[in-house]
């Protein structure tokens, strides 16, 4: 009866009369529960006046003998006494006698006894009968309080019962009609949601869960179709998406390191790594040139066997991307260069058959261009200390020539005038003038040395070109070639220490020029670990033993300048003969390098 009763409605319809009947059932039992707790209202309120009552009991106990300032604690005791809240409870809840002959006993035992009371031990005895009574009256409240709540919680249990029994007549009816069509739609949805778009759901009948089975069928034949192509597409962009973030932190991260203070090689070398990790691009190497000279430069790789000197490296002088074909794939070459200089050329080997997509070809341009402003900030930095240690040595010069030099030529023609008096002055004179005039020589062939010196400029651009330079000059004076051994990278010694050494080079090829009478002289420059080696040799007579006394400020100044490139400097005799001026230091490049090292 109740099949056919309920078949024509519709699921919704048969969901919404369930509701209305729980609906009905729980407002059912919410009135009734409302009208028994009703009778609870003021019973609290009412309990409270009782206890108050007590409390006021014994404050006026406490304050016998009363006075006329004090008639306001009779008139609150008589206001609680005789409340409203304790007339209504009192009636709620069948107290009327017991409270009536509460406030009988107030009026006729206990305030009488209180007005006559001069002890609080006079009135104790008639406080404690009312204050028994109020415990009485106070428990009588409880009871019945007690007494209703008992029945709310009865009528709650009968009104569960009844809610649970709806409920199991609920999940009966509606199992074979909602919660298996259900499950058959939540498995196809779970089936899609992993990717799996062939299960299908079969639900008979022509009610809402069929029709929405019919239309996930349909649904998930469509995505099934759609899905392969769209995600093929999602692959192909998520792709590129995070080779482009990839390539974006790379070059963020490059021109960073670029830009700081550490040394060239721990600044090229990883970037060198990240380039050749992100394209297909291998055996990756920077040449860095010392004003554009093929033959003296300096390599960088992220091969550690890499060998430069094995793969011929040669500048085109076309712009843009060189290419040279090899055996194991197609070599590029990309030029570092601006409009003023050319700084070097980034190789690289490209496996054959394959190319550079767009992103990974403006990936190398745009590394090209950071590489290329790097060294050209470098350079210019460099070129910058060099004009300021310049400038400041063409300083000092002027002021020794306009001070010192002009004194010692006015003492000069001083000294000449009086030896041109002859034999009007004394023979000690005589003697005393000629020394003066051998020491204003000496002193003034010594301040023509430091004059020299200071005006000496490294016009050249880097030490080895400024070391041949001297080398050729000095071959000139000696009348042979003076042997130069250049063992060091470009640009490993800055220009304010390269000036340094190259006057203490100059100044050992003039001493042995003037002193040594070599036949063969030489100039080594190497590199030890992260130490400078500058060692000049000569096969000449040798160092005398009071070389510093004879020639005391030509190796004062030697020493003095390897003190300020905070190295040592030894003036010794040679190993077969001769003299050795022996110079060692560590550049401030890998001092920098060691210091931050430290700090991390």
């Amino acid at each position: 009866m109740l099949k056919r009763l309920f078949s024509p409605i519709s699921l919704v319809n048969q969901l919404a009369l369930l509701m209305l009947l729980s609906t009905a059932i729980g407002v059912t039992g919410m009135a009734i529960s409302g009208w028994l707790v009703q009778g609870v209202q003021g019973s609290a309120h009412a309990i409270n006046k009782a206890g108050s009552l007590r409390m006021q009991s014994y404050r006026l106990l406490s304050a016998i003998p009363l006075h006329e300032d004090e008639q306001y604690l009779l008139d609150e005791m008589e206001y609680t006494a005789f409340s409203p809240e304790l007339a209504q409870a009192a009636q709620r809840d069948g107290q009327q006698a017991q409270l009536a002959a509460l406030q009988n006993y107030w009026r006729s035992e206990v305030v009488p006894a209180i007005k006559q009371a001069q002890q609080p031990a006079q009135a104790a005895e008639i406080i404690a009968i009312f204050v028994g009574r109020i415990d009485r009256l106070v428990t009588s409240f409880d009871r019945s309080t007690e007494h209703r709540i008992e029945q709310v919680v009865v009528m709650h249990r009968l009104m569960a019962i009844v809610m649970g029994l709806l409920l199991l007549f609920a999940v009966v009816w509606l199992r074979a009609r909602l919660l298996r069509p259900w499950q058959q739609l939540l498995s196809m949805a779970r089936a899609v949601s992993r990717r799996d778009f062939t299960q299908r759901a079969r639900i008979s009948g022509r009610n809402e869960m069929a029709t929405l089975g019919e239309a996930l069928n349909n649904m998930s034949a469509e995505l099934g179709e759609s899905y392969a192509i769209l995600e093929r597409r999602v692959q192909e962009k998520t792709a590129g998406l995070e080779q482009k973030n990839q390539i974006l932190s790379f070059l963020w991260q490059a021109n960073h390191r670029l830009h700081s203070r550490i040394p060239m090689c721990e600044r090229l070398s990883p970037v060198l790594n990240g380039l050749q990790n992100l394209t297909l691009l291998h055996d990756i190497e920077l040449r860095v040139y010392d004003l554009e000279d093929e033959e003296n430069h300096q390599d960088f790789t992220c091969q550690s066997d890499a060998s430069c000197d094995d793969k011929g490296c040669h500048l085109c002088p076309r712009n843009g991307i060189l290419t040279e074909s090899s055996g194991f794939g197609t070599t590029l070459k990309w030029r570092l260069a601006d409009a003023h200089m050319q700084y070097g050329l980034l190789l690289a080997t490209l496996p054959p058959g394959r190319h550079l997509s767009h992103d990974q070809q403006q990936l190398v341009d745009t590394l090209v261009e950071q590489l290329t402003a790097t060294l050209a900030l470098d350079r210019h930095q460099d070129r910058q200390q060099q004009l300021m240690v310049m400038e400041e040595r063409a300083t000092i010069a002027r002021e020794l020539h306009d001070s010192i030099a002009q004194s010692l030529s006015c003492m000069k023609m001083q000294v000449s005038c009086l030896q041109m008096q002859g034999d009007a002055l004394p023979e000690n004179s005589q003697q005393l003038l000629g020394q003066i005039r051998n020491e204003l020589n000496t002193s003034w062939a010594q301040l023509r040395e430091l004059l020299t010196t200071f005006r000496l400029q490294l016009t050249e651009p880097g030490l080895r070109p400024a070391l041949e330079s001297s080398c050729q000059e000095y071959s000139g004076r000696f009348g042979f070639q003076v042997r130069l051994d250049y063992q060091l990278p470009p640009r490993l010694v800055p220009a304010h220490q390269a000036i340094h050494l190259l006057q203490i080079a100059r100044e050992a090829l003039n001493n042995a020029l003037k002193h040594s009478g070599a036949t063969a002289v030489s100039v080594a420059v190497q590199q030890q670990e992260n130490r400078v080696i500058l060692r000049i040799t000569d096969n000449g007579c040798g160092i005398p033993v009071n070389a510093e006394r004879t020639n005391h400020y030509g190796l004062i100044i030697m020493r003095d300048r390897a003190q300020s490139l905070r190295g040592d400097c030894q003036v010794r005799p040679g190993a077969s003969g001769g003299t050795e001026v022996v110079v060692t230091f560590i550049p401030e490049t890998f001092l920098s390098s060691m210091q931050g090292d430290t700090h991390e």
